[in-house]
């Protein structure tokens, strides 16, 4: 029988197969209805706006709070620990591979708030 963490693993596993660099990615689609408030609701999304508007210019939080998503994201599809999920994330995608995510996620993130920039 396939426990808990073996069940997790296969789960990010195959949703970090493919192009994840690819915009139409279906892991990344599902990225952004995480940020959107899809997952956790309302205050989840205000809560993001709220940080993309007060960080939009700082590379260094963007770059964390992608991290942190996306590790939140993948760990409650999973049902497993953020910290689990980390673990996996970062030996199934090798680092500069996984630089060029970080960047496409921070692209995602940003695009969250796209409408407020001309407000």
């Amino acid at each position: 029988m396939e426990s808990n963490r073996d069940f997790a693993k296969d789960r990010i596993a195959r949703d970090l197969q493919g192009d994840l660099l690819e915009d139409n990615h279906a892991t990344r689609r599902f990225f952004r209805c995480w940020l959107d408030g899809s997952y956790l609701g309302e205050d989840h999304y205000r809560a993001n706006i709220a940080f993309l508007k007060a960080n939009s210019y700082k590379p260094a939080s963007l770059r964390r709070f992608v991290i942190s998503e996306f590790v939140h994201y993948m760990a409650h599809d999973a049902d497993c620990s953020p910290k689990y999920a980390r673990n996996v994330i970062t030996q199934i995608i090798p680092r500069q591979q996984l630089e060029r995510l970080n960047n496409a996620l921070i692209g995602d993130a940003l695009d969250l708030i796209a409408e407020y920039e001309d407000v």
